[in-house]
């Protein structure tokens, strides 16, 4: 990192823990890599307190796993439940689109037609970093405008697990601003029941094109 962690101004125990989980999901940190608080804090700039910190929410979301007296390591990628993952995910995605359309956030619903037009935009330009960003965050938006801050939590600690099984981030398909369109419009919409067929078929058609029941 050209920068440190410890030299950006958000809160530096999240900004820890974000950029322990890009590592990991980028592959960079690769599956089964024993990390210290040493080595990470020596890696991000920063003390060992908020890698403590990092590895608590990490192991929470399923990315890493205690060693008894050898700190950590990063988890192993498991395609076998990889498929049970994907039907958790599903089944918290169309729970989050449902809620987030019954409560009517007039915050959330502006953020949803903003990234609506800023990714429409995007599209047009062919910028894909945008499209990349807007992916994840329609998602989020997605899980706070359920208004649960366990939804939320849960939703995004099964989407890292869905990435982390299929080698990261960078093993994903590439994003569809064109379904995450449909499903952001039948949302603002007010039309559940669409919003919930377009999602299914959306994540479906995500599994498929990461290789079936097994690898992501």
């Amino acid at each position: 990192m050209s920068t440190s962690v410890g030299s950006r101004h958000r809160s530096l125990r999240n900004e820890t823990v974000d950029e322990l989980r890009r590592l990991i999901l980028s592959g960079e940190v690769a599956p089964g890599e024993r990390l210290s608080e040493l080595s990470i804090s020596e890696r991000l700039g920063v003390s060992r307190l908020p890698v403590r910190e990092a590895f608590r929410r990490l192991e929470a979301e399923g990315l890493l796993e205690s060693l008894p007296r050898r700190g950590v390591r990063v988890v192993e990628l498991d395609g076998d439940e990889l498929s049970i993952v994907r039907e958790v995910r599903v089944a918290l995605e169309l729970i989050a689109v449902r809620q987030t359309v019954e409560r009517n956030d007039p915050e959330v619903m502006d953020a949803l037609q903003q990234a609506l037009e800023r990714g429409a935009a995007a599209a047009e330009a062919g910028d894909h970093d945008v499209l990349v960003e807007l992916n994840e965050v329609f998602h989020e938006l997605l899980g706070t405008g359920a208004g649960s801050r366990f939804l939320t939590d849960t939703l995004r600690a099964v989407r890292n697990q869905a990435h982390h099984l299929v080698g990261g981030k960078s093993a994903a398909v590439e994003p569809s601003w064109d379904e995450h369109a449909a499903i952001i419009q039948a949302t603002l919409d007010r039309d559940s029941e669409l919003a919930c067929m377009l999602m299914r078929r959306h994540l479906a058609d995500r599994h498929a094109h990461q290789g079936g029941p097994r690898p992501e």
